[in-house]
């Protein structure tokens, strides 16, 4: 009975759409096949695309020694490799690690992001925490970003696009990992 009444549905959406496209099936079929194409573009996020070049992250951090991560809206970067630390590969520009207040755990959270500006792009050309920590800034371009909720988001400046993210997260209780993000 469900069958016979989803049938029905069908076949009256189709003859509805074919009197309304004049009677030509085609037209119909090229219709449907239009909207389809035309939902599935609007679909495509590039919310997370950057044009900074992907390079390789990967760090693990003993947390112990960094002791001011585990408050909010505090930072730490590095530029350079020092695997005796855990820091293995920095990115193109170098990664700038922050903590902010996640609102829905009400627990201090990780965000990690590409210091290099995104409209430089020049690997040393990088953004750099204000002293509040809630904002980075290109000294070159003047572009400001909000750390404060994780995102990276650009806020002031010539920059369009959002600082390049990484995901950050706990590894156990006393190591950071910080890795490249699968969205890219």
């Amino acid at each position: 009975m469900i069958k016979a009444f989803g049938d029905k549905m069908i076949n009256a959406f189709s003859d509805k759409a074919i009197k309304a496209f004049g009677g030509k099936k085609i037209k119909v079929y090229v219709f449907l096949s239009f909207c389809l194409f035309v939902f599935l573009s609007a679909c495509n996020n590039n919310a997370n695309r950057s044009s900074i070049p992907i390079a390789p992250v990967q760090i693990r951090l003993n947390l112990q020694h960094y002791p001011h991560l585990s408050a909010p809206f505090a930072t730490e970067y590095f530029t350079e490799t020092n695997p005796g630390i855990g820091v293995w590969a920095v990115g193109f520009g170098g990664v700038l690690i922050s903590t902010f207040m996640d609102f829905n755990s009400a627990n201090v959270s990780f965000a990690a992001f590409d210091m290099a500006c995104p409209y430089e792009i020049d690997r040393n050309i990088r953004v750099f925490p204000e002293s509040n920590n809630v904002f980075a800034v290109c000294e070159e371009c003047g572009s400001r970003f909000d750390l404060s909720l994780g995102l990276g988001q650009v806020t002031q400046g010539p920059a369009r696009e959002n600082l390049r993210r990484f995901n950050a997260f706990r590894e156990g209780m006393f190591y950071l990992r910080v890795i490249p993000r699968n969205d890219l």
